[in-house]
């Protein structure tokens, strides 16, 4: 799971969080308007904030939120939804009793060719591969019928593509966003330094954010949130010292905010 909200901050994101609105709240019926939105920009842009605030914003409605940094195989990213499902009393067996049944259905299927394996081991490795295809296959569609019945409308939002190897991004991008985004119910979010290549059909229902750093307004704003008026006359400079960078300016308020509070602490118990 994410990290907790409060570790977040939002700062001059509105015109981002419109969009994101307009993926999430189109009409199924209508023409021309865009399922997902693929989020992209280098590191400490805020990718992972604005995807979390997405997240944030439609937890009551059936949100779900994985880290792909953290679920580097395929299973572990069904079972990840799967386990969110159950949170929100959505009917959804775990990975590993889909799994078992499916392995149970296929063996048996396969009975028959069990000689032909024996007798000739490259046909056995090329079945057994094709098998585990299928198997996360079925496994993903059967998860992904359950997220949608009785009129469900969930948001999926998958952070950290770049942390993914070659294998996975070949599944999520050729597999699981192709099958999520043929069901017209689910919005999808997908944040990453890099990001997924999709066949043509399905990448016309993207669109494309490139995050930009914040605005000299942005920090003013950041600044008065937080309180600091010994930096009220200093947003350009530090605008311009950190580039904009979100990351960037977060640890710097992050120190400011330490240094700052013993120093506070001591005067008030002097003044006291």
């Amino acid at each position: 799971m994410p990290e907790p909200a409060g570790r977040h901050r939002h700062i001059d994101r509105a015109e981002q969080l419109r969009s994101a609105a307009r993926v999430t709240g189109r009409d199924d019926g209508a023409n021309g308007e865009r399922q997902a939105m693929f989020i992209e920009g280098p590191k400490d842009i805020g990718k992972t904030s604005l995807l979390f605030e997405i997240y944030q914003r439609h937890r009551a409605d059936g949100a779900y939120y994985v880290d792909l940094e953290y679920t580097p195989q395929e299973g572990e990213v069904l079972e990840a939804l799967a386990a969110q499902a159950r949170r929100q009393g959505v009917e959804s067996p775990s990975y590993r009793t889909t799994r078992d049944r499916i392995v149970e259905q296929s063996r048996i299927t396969h009975a028959s060719l069990h000689n032909v394996r024996a007798r000739n081991s490259t046909i056995q490795l090329l079945s057994a591969s094709k098998d585990r295809v299928l198997e996360t296959a079925s496994m993903s569609d059967a998860l992904l019928e359950n997220l949608v019945a009785g009129a469900r409308r969930p948001v999926i939002c998958l952070d950290g593509f770049e942390a993914c190897a070659k294998p996975m991004r070949n599944w999520l991008g050729r597999a699981l966003l192709p099958n999520l985004l043929s069901r017209r119910e689910v919005s999808v979010f997908v944040a990453g330094q890099h990001l997924p290549w999709l066949p043509r059909v399905y990448s016309e229902s993207v669109h494309t954010l490139v995050l930009p750093p914040f605005d000299v307004s942005a920090v003013q704003e950041w600044i008065e949130e937080l309180g600091l008026a010994d930096l009220r006359d200093k947003a350009v400079a530090i605008h311009e010292r950190h580039g904009g960078v979100p990351g960037l300016l977060a640890e710097f308020f992050d120190q400011h905010v330490e240094k700052r509070g013993p120093a506070r602490d001591h005067q008030d118990s002097r003044d006291g």
